[in-house]
């Protein structure tokens, strides 16, 4: 039977953070693998040495075929559990074969410099992963723990943060921790962007309340009543009407992974039931009206739809550079409808969904040409409302304008 690997937290300061377990583990070790830098923190060894750099697997594979008298000790940073390489390894190799040391992780040490307790904190790394998914669901949150990539970290997560509009969280950059070189810097959120830091940091964000913590987010209906919503006083209301806004979003079942797009958003009605719909994807609003912008970014903070992003301009052209959508709505075309459904026929992905709500015949009548020529199977739902209204004591219904709810797939 082989003997067990030992899977070693270092800090800073290198074998100084060991316990004497993990001290003589590694003492008596016959295979020491861990990074460039974890491997600098332990004086030269006469024994087989393994650097991992983007080779885990390979890693895996050595671990798995050691002999049975071979000592392997794996080295990592504070906590191997803590989005280390002990999670890698116990997912390819199982819990049996490992022994774990953990030291201090940068983590505990960031939260201690702020002076915020962290057990009811949201914990996510950025670090070798791609940083829209790992922050949408972040967003909003009170308070969040980051391990980043390197210098340029804090800066792109304050972009992402105050592009949605989180402008109120305070955040604490804690550089090189645990060693001579440590610094923390505090500094609001709107200061972050354009600034670099040292490459090994970790972010605390905590929103701006007195004891560092924030109500949550008062439940509210799935498809919130119209009155809720901020809008102009004078001028049009663009806002679909809250019953065919639940059958709208209704059909956004079965999306396929992906940003979702609200062409002609409006007050964001659509927009905002789509960002609570789905709170890890990011939903991207376009509204070229100036006025209407002002109430859409006002209702994305009344119904706390971080992940909402809006762009100020009209579809296709503000949509240029933006990843293929896995959902398209169109609440409004401008006029522009030949082109919205180029851009949709030619940016939707495979399997994608496509919802439009029309009240003109033609617009309905077009889109559903435009769909059947392309191999499409669209369905269609008129949608009537009749409120009640009080007349003299009784109770009439007005009916108000018919909406046609168009979706359909797009063909593989």
């Amino acid at each position: 039977m082989s003997r067990p690997i030992h899977i070693l937290g270092l800090g800073a300061n290198g074998t100084e953070s060991l316990s004497e377990r993990a001290r003589e583990a590694l003492n008596a070790a016959t295979f020491v693998a861990g990074g460039k830098r974890h491997l600098a923190l332990v004086e030269p060894r006469q024994v087989e040495i393994f650097a991992i750099t983007n080779n885990l697997n390979e890693l895996a594979t050595r671990l798995r075929n050691r002999g049975p008298d071979e000592r392997c000790v794996v080295l990592a940073s504070g906590d191997p559990l803590c989005y280390g390489v002990g999670v890698t390894l116990q997912r390819a190799l199982g819990s049996e074969p490992l022994e774990i040391e953990p030291a201090l992780c940068s983590l505990q040490l960031a939260f201690a410099r702020a002076a915020h307790s962290w057990q009811d904190a949201a914990i996510a790394s950025i670090h070798g992963r791609p940083a829209p998914p790992v922050l949408i669901p972040l967003l909003g949150k009170p308070k969040i723990g980051l391990f980043t990539q390197d210098g340029s970290s804090p800066s792109a997560v304050a972009d992402f943060f105050l592009e949605r509009g989180l402008d109120d969280y305070r955040v604490w950059v804690c550089e090189d921790l645990g060693s001579p070189t440590e610094r923390v810097t505090r500094l609001a959120i709107q200061e972050l962007p354009n600034r670099r830091f040292r490459d090994l940091n970790f972010l605390v964000l905590i929103r701006n309340e007195s004891d560092g913590s924030r109500p949550g987010f008062t439940s509210r209906p799935a498809v919130p009543a119209d009155d809720e919503f901020a809008r102009p006083e004078g001028g049009p209301v663009l806002l679909t009407h809250r019953d065919v806004r639940s059958i709208a979003l209704n059909r956004f079942a079965d999306v396929p992974p992906g940003p979702i797009w609200d062409l002609g958003a409006g007050l964001g009605g659509v927009s905002v039931g789509l960002a609570n719909q789905f709170p890890t994807r990011e939903v991207v609003a376009v509204e070229r009206s100036s006025t209407q912008l002002e109430y859409l970014r006002e209702n994305r903070k009344q119904f706390e739809a971080w992940n909402l992003r809006i762009i100020h301009g009209a579809a296709p052209a503000a949509l240029a550079d933006e990843v293929a959508p896995a959902a398209v709505f169109v609440g409004g075309s401008g006029r522009q409808l030949d082109l919205i459904l180029d851009l949709v026929l030619s940016r939707l992905i495979p399997q994608g969904v496509f919802v439009a709500n029309f009240v003109g015949l033609e617009n309905l009548a077009q889109t559903l040409v435009r769909l059947r020529l392309e191999g499409w199977s669209p369905t269609v739902t008129q949608v009537q409302i009749s409120p009640g209204q009080d007349l003299a004591g009784l109770t009439t219904f007005v009916p108000l304008r018919p909406v046609w709810i168009v979706q359909g797939r797009r063909p593989t």
